[in-house]
């Protein structure tokens, strides 16, 4: 797959987990007999606009990294005067709720069936030690390896199974690793030298030795360390479990979408877990490079990692931010605990929330442009 192609394809996900998002919200406002007044994909100026039978005007927008649906009902939440102090039936409020939960509700089914898609080939598979595939201007690529080799050896040790070789590899990072591979039934040596790649992790333990105010910090805050580990970017063939029983596929399989979740979960909370680790949020754009520089793990890989995206997606929108569905999710639970409209409090916070999720979004596309042009990384 080349770039182009993988970044079309990636433009393209992204779209779709944004389609299926609005679509839940339209879906389940059309059900809850709502008056949905436009449903878009993107932001910004419209580029294509169509108008139903219905009276629902569609629209594509320039700025294709997000979309919304009008519904009159809830807007009139906002922007109308509420008729009266107390609060609405517990029915407007739950259907309210329903029509604000349906979009993040859809990209977390899609993120399972996708995990289970993957986890359900995976779970049929076991590694090998010959080489599938190899990326494009990596150490593998430069020491000459290729597609269908075969490792025997790595270093001096005689065991080579797949995580051995791994380890061995991220425990070396910058420095040569002896490969002995078959190629064609011919034995040879390669020496490539694995990139240095760098993984930061918080740590909540006190150095000792640390007095005054650097050993409250580190109570308080912890620390960041860092880690270094090698790659040299190769992939490994998978073959077919012989004579696998279906049903212990499926248990496999179901395990590893748990463990898939639970991944997500993991990587989309560690900023609000650890306020340190902020700094490796990402955006569309990363995403986007990461899905190309990534290519050559294969279709299946790719398809995990939209399921990732997908589950991420749904959990940021359920944060407790005014402007988004969690946010508003949290108004209509508080407005029903407290019996009475808390209109005013909402616009405000509203208003407020949506200008610093606009700054937050500069602060991570613009750290995004930096990771691509400049960091790429390394």
């Amino acid at each position: 797959m080349d770039k182009l192609t993988a970044a079309v394809i990636a433009i393209l996900a992204l779209g779709f987990l944004i389609l299926i998002h609005e679509w839940g919200h339209l879906w389940v406002a059309l059900r809850a007999k709502m008056t949905v007044q436009e449903f878009s994909i993107g932001f910004g100026p419209p580029l294509l606009r169509w108008q139903s039978r219905s009276g629902i005007l569609y629209t594509l927008r320039l700025i294709l990294f997000g979309g919304f649906v009008r519904i009159k009902e809830i807007e009139e939440d906002l922007l109308q005067p509420a008729e009266s102090p107390w609060a609405r039936p517990g029915r407007d409020l739950l259907r309210r709720a329903a029509v604000i939960a349906a979009g993040p509700a859809m990209n977390i089914v899609a993120a399972i069936i996708l995990f289970f898609v993957y986890s359900l080939w995976a779970a049929g598979l076991r590694s090998t030690t010959e080489i599938a595939a190899v990326s494009e201007g990596s150490p593998a690529e430069k020491a000459g390896l290729q597609p269908g080799d075969e490792i025997l050896a790595i270093g001096y040790l005689n065991r080579t199974d797949r995580p051995t070789i791994l380890r061995y590899i991220s425990s070396h990072p910058g420095r040569p690793v002896r490969l002995r591979i078959r190629r064609n039934g011919t034995h040879l040596v390669v020496t490539p030298i694995p990139n240095r790649k760098v993984e930061y992790y918080p740590v909540r333990k006190v150095r000792p030795g640390l007095t005054g105010w650097q050993k409250w910090r580190e109570i308080l805050f912890g620390r960041i360390e860092m880690h270094e580990f090698g790659l040299i970017g190769v992939t490994f063939k998978m073959e077919p479990i012989p004579a696998q029983p279906l049903s212990e596929r499926l248990v496999i399989a179901l395990g590893m979408t748990l463990d898939n979740l639970w991944v997500g979960w993991q990587a989309v909370t560690a900023p609000f877990r650890e306020p340190l680790l902020f700094a490796k949020a990402a955006g569309p754009i990363r995403m986007t490079y990461e899905f190309v520089a990534y290519r050559w793990l294969g279709f299946m890989d790719q398809i995990r990692f939209i399921g990732i995206i997908s589950f991420a997606l749904a959990l940021i929108n359920l944060f407790p931010i005014p402007v988004l569905d969690g946010g508003r999710l949290l108004f209509l639970f508080m407005e029903f605990v407290a019996r009475r409209r808390i209109q005013k409090l909402e616009l405000s916070a509203t208003y407020i929330s949506f200008t610093l999720l606009i700054l937050l979004i500069a602060f991570i596309a613009l750290k995004d442009i930096h990771y691509v042009l400049f960091t790429r990384g390394q």
